[in-house]
């Protein structure tokens, strides 16, 4: 998918710019594609929080470095763009290809932040700026007003899930974890389970830090394997208030 052209500059004129319309369209598209997959509704962007990614996404290419909260000496520093970099998803990649780098989230495994904000039931709307394919982005996403009211979310989610979506060239969920969160449901004590075949697979489970995206969450590392296209994963959830099974099918989506 294109990442569009970006019609900015960089240091000393310091032009946010913008992503062309096909840059930001497609990362919107994989954006909702992946909270489809996850059964969220989609998210709109708005111009206002478009243009605070913009500048966000100007100034960490402009210094070659990611922060939530950009110094005034920073080059091409602007308070539109410190006010994106606090509310947004910062990545030192391009904004399509950035969207699956934050649901695989490494380096992370904490909180899985960037993750759980973009299956949140509160998503939305967002803003998205790029400063092109050899740039960094921002992901505008806090303060949203959506009301998705799901019980829990899981990722990768219940149904047939696309293994191009489980990873990429540094990293995949097998390293850094399966998830599930809540808003309800207190999970620090579940127990987790999961089969392929009938077979039980080692895993390791670890509560997560709350106020990211969700009040409660877990990480369920696989221990020892992967996922292989065409089988079916189990997942059994106990020890907590009401009690979550569902199955993932993984598919080669080529």
């Amino acid at each position: 998918m294109s990442e569009g052209t970006w019609s900015g500059s960089l240091d000393p004129e310091c032009d946010p710019g913008d992503i062309s319309a096909d840059g930001r369209a497609n990362a919107l598209r994989l954006f909702n594609l992946y909270r489809w997959l996850a059964d969220l509704p989609p998210v709109v962007t708005e111009p206002t929080r478009d243009a605070q990614a913009q500048a966000c996404a100007l100034m960490m290419d402009a210094n070659n470095s990611l922060s939530h909260e950009p110094p005034e000496s920073w080059k091409c520093y602007s308070k539109t763009g410190a006010d994106g970099a606090r509310t947004s998803n910062i990545s030192s990649g391009p904004g399509v290809a950035s969207v699956l780098g934050y649901l695989i989230d490494p380096g992370n495994e904490s909180t899985f932040g960037h993750r759980r904000i973009i299956l949140s039931n509160d998503l939305g709307p967002i803003g998205l700026g790029s400063t092109g394919k050899s740039g960094a982005s921002c992901m505008q996403n806090l303060g949203g007003t959506g009301r998705a009211g799901k019980e829990w979310t899981a990722w990768p989610p219940p149904g047939v899930f696309p293994m191009q979506a489980y990873g990429d060239r540094w990293s995949s969920l097998s390293d850094t974890g399966w998830s599930i969160q809540s808003e309800d449901i207190e999970l620090e004590d579940a127990e987790v389970t999961i089969t392929s075949g009938g077979a039980p697979l080692a895993v390791d489970v670890e509560p997560l830090q709350g106020g990211y995206g969700s009040t409660n969450a877990i990480r369920i590392v696989p221990n020892g394997w992967d996922p292989q296209a065409g089988q079916t994963y189990s997942v059994s959830v106990s020890g907590i208030s009401a009690a979550i099974a569902y199955d993932v099918v993984f598919v080669d989506c080529g």
